[in-house]
């Protein structure tokens, strides 16, 4: 467990860096709010492409060959974004290609994680490792934000070593578990017909509609509230993504803790608390800078804590509702529309950026929406 985490942390490299860059490069390619959110959106459509097929395939073949080639694949275009993007076109054709290479490690990752524990350490285990997840984005945005001031470039080259390193530590640690022998197709189809499952999913994907919304642009949001301040751009892009890093850091936390506690309240009520909380989070953050930078900065830390404490329950709770012969197309199912719609979730927050005059508070409401979406299918019984 605590090197399949390890390698999870180092896939994630490349996942922060470019949110972290974000005014840098919106200035250098005169990037629109909305085309800065299409590059992200381009990743989490390179993701769920992917991630229908490569997890699928964990129920007829070794995730072991799946994650050693996706892992490959990360580090390859993320050094290819860093040489060669230079632009709106090349920089959302790059990001999208990288984004596939992400799907082949996290999700057979997590099968790993759901075949190894028993129902009662699952959740807590399910926590510790898609903590790794955030761990691994707030540590790209931290060496992202440390290089920046040197050059965007360099940082996004160093960042891009992660998934190699990955590949490195998962060759000696990832072993295939025997598991029954089944049909793609028929595997793909029962994990559609399972209903409950499917509500789950459904709030896994309005949970992510919000999540990957903040994550992409808080530090934006930062940056932008530091130079009004009258901080010069690139400096208050450092700062920006290196804030942003520690609030993912308490979001690992949290994630790990929301899982533990799952195991003891129940998937359901764990969830419904912290898909509420968050909305609320959403709902005024970002309304807070007429109260000052500090109140911010509260309510930012505070925003990371609740956004992801249920991450890992709801992931449990899917991958509880489906049996053992369908679990890698159920964990595909909800991974690929959790996904999907994380290449929305950017670009409409930047088109109403755009269409209200740069008015964040009216962007950040629109996730805590989503997440009412969220608390709606998990009360339908």
């Amino acid at each position: 467990m605590l090197l399949l985490s390890a390698a999870e942390i180092l896939t994630m490299l490349t996942f922060g860096n470019y949110s972290a860059a974000l005014p840098v490069l919106r200035q250098q390619w005169s990037l629109s709010a909305a085309q800065a959110g299409a590059i992200f959106a381009g990743q989490q459509i390179g993701y769920t492409a992917a991630v229908l097929v490569l997890a699928t395939l964990t129920d007829v073949a070794g995730v072991r060959i799946i994650y050693l080639l996706s892992a490959i694949w990360n580090a390859v275009f993320g050094a290819l974004f860093a040489t060669f993007a230079d632009g709106f076109g090349s920089a959302l054709v790059l990001r999208t290609l990288g984004g596939m290479g992400l799907a082949g490690t996290y999700v057979p990752g997590m099968r790993l994680v759901v075949e190894t524990f028993p129902p009662q350490r699952r959740g807590a285990a399910m926590g510790v490792y898609i903590a790794c997840f955030s761990l691994g984005i707030s540590l790209s945005l931290l060496l992202t934000g440390i290089i920046l001031p040197y050059s965007w470039r360099a940082a996004f080259a160093v960042t891009s070593a992660g998934p190699l390193a990955a590949a490195l530590v998962a060759w000696g640690t990832v072993r295939d578990i025997a598991r029954p022998a089944a049909r793609l197709r028929s595997a793909i189809r029962e994990a559609l017909r399972n209903r409950r499952a499917l509500r789950i999913i459904v709030a896994y994907a309005a949970h992510n509609w919000e999540l990957f919304g903040m994550r992409a642009w808080l530090p934006a949001f930062l940056t932008t509230l530091w130079v009004q301040q009258g901080m010069p751009l690139t400096a208050a892009t450092a700062r920006g993504a290196t804030f942003a890093s520690l609030v993912l850091v308490g979001s690992a936390l949290s994630n790990a803790a929301g899982g533990w506690l799952s195991d003891h309240l129940g998937r359901r009520r764990t969830i419904l608390m912290f898909l509420t909380a968050s909305a609320l989070c959403s709902a005024l953050i970002g309304w807070t800078p007429r109260l000052g930078m500090a109140a911010v900065l509260i309510l930012a830390l505070v925003y990371g804590l609740l956004v992801t404490a249920d991450s890992s329950t709801i992931s449990t709770a899917v991958a509880e509702s489906a049996t053992a012969d369908t679990l890698g197309a159920t964990l595909a199912v909800q991974s690929g529309l959790g996904f999907l719609v994380t290449a929305i979730s950017p670009s409409l927050f930047g088109a109403i950026l755009d269409g209200t005059g740069g008015t964040w508070g009216w962007a950040f409401a629109s996730l805590g929406a989503a997440a009412l979406l969220g608390i709606t299918a998990i009360l339908k019984r």
